[in-house]
């Protein structure tokens, strides 16, 4: 069984980390109701997951008839709206239940054609409750955005995910030292989901958390030591294969920043590094990925 569904929280107590989201929604279940949510973060915060555990707690045994989920981002067409959506708003809960609940997830996704649809059927579900969440709160329009209470998941800090990997370690037999799993954790920028999938993965192919975080930031080190010996060409190779395998600049950025500061450099090269880092994150909003890097990598020569 994946780790992931196995170690999934079940209760809003077991969520980290979003402590202004775990005590608002304690209050909507002792009232009975709840407003309509949209909860932003990056990947592996614990969005879906929050999502689900809210609907359950509203709708107990109902859960299966009264709650639908979509992926906003694979179901992007304006007939998913008009058809799915609107036909689960306007149909009567089963059960004796506050209201019915559909989770939205990654509407980020979602065209912009689908989402003002969506707009006017929020308006109309007086029945339903619409939790919606996306990585990127801008992708959203303001319209949908401006009817929910909005909640940023920010990442894990270093201190929970630990914890909360040292349980799986204890519960799976996994064998390492606790000042493993701070080191692996630190390397992850946060990303829970993905902290536990690697350990599955050190577990089945019996790696140590170590030969792992040095895995993650092999890449990294190679990089800036390319960048800082003047080899501009080969370090835009290597960034570019990262932005490849999915990483986000925000986890470049993280994993390049951790390194420069466990690297040898002298006081200049060390500040102008992390001033271009800083400056790579910063721009990530209005460029992509892949034109960043190679403007990152330019800087240095």
């Amino acid at each position: 069984m994946n780790w992931t569904e196995k170690y999934r929280p079940q209760r809003l107590e077991d969520i980290r980390g979003q402590r202004k989201f775990v005590d608002d929604a304690k209050y909507w279940i002792e009232r009975n109701d709840m407003p309509n949510v949209l909860i932003y973060g990056m990947g592996g915060t614990g969005k879906t997951t929050a999502g689900l555990i809210l609907a359950k707690q509203f709708l107990g045994e109902n859960f299966d008839t009264d709650f639908k989920e979509i992926n906003a981002s694979q179901d992007r067409k304006l007939d998913t709206i008009r058809e799915t959506i609107s036909t689960f708003a306007n149909l009567k809960s089963t059960g004796d239940v506050p209201f019915k609940v559909m989770l939205l997830d990654e509407l980020d996704g979602m065209t912009k054609d689908s989402q003002r649809a969506l707009k006017r059927t929020m308006e109309r579900a007086t029945n339903v409750r619409f939790i919606i969440t996306c990585n990127d709160e801008h992708m959203v329009e303001y319209p949908i955005r401006s009817r929910c209470a909005n909640y940023l998941f920010t990442p894990l800090n270093v201190e929970d995910m630990t914890d909360m990997l040292w349980d799986i370690c204890n519960e799976e037999q996994v064998v390492a030292l606790r000042e493993e799993v701070v080191s692996f954790c630190e390397t992850l920028n946060g990303d829970m989901r993905r902290a536990i999938n690697e350990l599955q993965a050190s577990a089945f192919s019996n790696t140590s958390l170590k030969e792992k975080t040095k895995e993650f930031m092999n890449n990294y080190n190679e990089i800036l030591k390319y960048l800082h010996s003047g080899n501009a060409g080969k370090a835009h190779d290597l960034l570019l294969q990262e932005v490849f395998l999915g990483r986000s600049v925000k986890e470049i950025c993280n994993n390049l920043h951790q390194c420069v500061l466990d690297m040898e450099l002298n006081r200049q090269d060390m500040f102008k590094s992390l001033a271009h880092i800083g400056e790579m994150e910063w721009r990530s909003r209005n460029m992509t990925p892949k034109i960043l890097v190679s403007w990152f990598a330019s800087q240095f020569m």
